[in-house]
């Protein structure tokens, strides 16, 4: 029997959404194949089980694989900012990871398992976990057998860029969005006041979040006219430094302001579920941020952005900020008053070009995303001999025709 692992190791539960549904929609669709569902963390574990509710028939092993104990103290003595704990997970668990044949992850360190591994090493496949431009998202992925790729913009520039050959992926869509089909936009104040979403990003070169943060959130403390929800990226809060790669020196987090906890139009959620299964990308009308893929999922319903640049970046004609085109792009918060009015009086202002760049990022079609992931990896597997063809496996991938 095939056995197929899916692996979420990380300290927040921020990708389960882009895997664990195609892990179930595989055992669903493959009763033949032995499916795995392996978490590192309980919070990993607690949004497994609440996807695992709309899945009863589907036959998923789910297991949860602990990291060293002295990993899991350095981890905490270094304020979660090295990757120790996960490099810890792979390496106590090697037998687990040797008796699969394939490993589905949607991130790229798992990677070092080909090295711990060599030969005995399963197939690995990558969901990714997000459809963001910056380079990271792409760079140091063409290790992977397969990609399951969210749309044409990450084809593009991985084949343009050689990180992957081009019998070596399928285009799948985004499986976040099948958590939320058919599901009633949330409301998480109780007034019609316009809902603005801060949702900065941690890395220190160019979150918003340490320098302007404060200025920002008391533009808002000083406009109850406006709602505010105040949800950084997951991880701002699970670690107390973060480090960069990309030229910036270490950055310790900054505290979230007491007196910002009383506001009665702020909304704070330093890391809950709600922070990222799309509860406050939807509730929105407004997206503040500054370098988070996140405001692709907010764009599901074109809606007014604007971005913080407070280092100055050379964003345009820049593919690694491609995003920046759906909104206006601030180099001062003091421009933050005049870019809210200019929205109020022309919110429709740059509808085109986020269309555009959704339409890009994302690859949708009638058919859940989760399905056409799965069927991608029967496919992928019985073309690599390791899997029977039969009538739920597609001899390849269909042509796309160009709209």
């Amino acid at each position: 029997m095939v056995r197929i692992g899916f692996l979420l190791n990380h300290d927040a539960a921020h990708q389960v959404m882009h895997c664990v549904p195609i892990a179930f929609e595989l055992a669903r669709r493959n009763p033949e194949l032995s499916v795995v569902i392996i978490s590192t963390t309980t919070v990993e574990a607690d949004a497994i089980a609440g996807i695992a509710a709309d899945y009863p028939d589907a036959s998923c092993e789910i297991r949860l694989a602990e990291p060293p104990a002295s990993a899991s103290l350095f981890d905490k003595l270094t304020g979660h900012a090295l990757l120790v704990k996960r490099l810890g997970v792979l390496w106590r668990h090697r037998a687990l990871f040797r008796s699969l044949d394939v490993l589905v992850v949607p991130d790229k360190p798992s990677l070092i398992l080909k090295r711990f591994l060599g030969a005995r090493c399963p197939l690995m496949i990558n969901t990714f976990h997000g459809a963001g431009d910056r380079a990271g998202g792409y760079q140091g992925v063409a290790g992977f057998d397969f990609h399951l790729l969210p749309g044409r913009k990450y084809e593009a520039r991985m084949l343009s860029e050689g990180m992957v050959d081009p019998d070596r992926y399928a285009i799948a869509g985004y499986v976040k969005f099948d958590c939320i089909r058919n599901t009633p936009r949330p409301r998480v104040f109780s007034n019609d006041r316009p809902t603005v979403l801060y949702a900065p990003h941690f890395n220190p070169k160019f979150s918003s979040w340490y320098g302007w943060g404060g200025a920002i959130l008391d533009y808002f403390v000083n406009n109850p006219d406006y709602n505010l929800i105040f949800a950084p990226h997951v991880l701002m809060y699970r670690r107390s430094w973060h480090v960069c790669t990309e030229g910036s020196l270490p950055r310790r987090t900054p505290p979230i302001p007491d007196a910002l906890r009383h506001a009665p139009n702020i909304l704070v959620d330093p890391g809950s579920i709600a922070s990222i299964d799309m509860t406050y990308t939807r509730a929105a009308d407004i997206y503040l941020g500054d370098v988070s893929s996140l405001v692709y999922e907010f764009l599901i319903e074109p809606r007014p952005c604007v971005f913080f640049n407070p280092s100055k970046a050379n964003w345009r004609n820049n593919d690694n900020f491609c995003f920046w085109s759906t909104g206006e792009v601030l180099e001062s918060v003091n421009d933050l008053p005049a870019a809210l009015a200019r929205i109020r009086s022309d919110p429709q202002r740059y509808r085109p070009e986020q269309e555009r760049a959704f339409a890009e990022a994302f690859d949708l079609t009638d058919t859940p995303s989760s399905v056409r992931a799965a069927d991608a990896i029967t496919t992928f597997l019985a073309n690599e001999g390791r899997l029977q063809r039969s009538a739920k496996v597609p001899p390849g991938n269909p042509p796309r025709e160009d709209p």
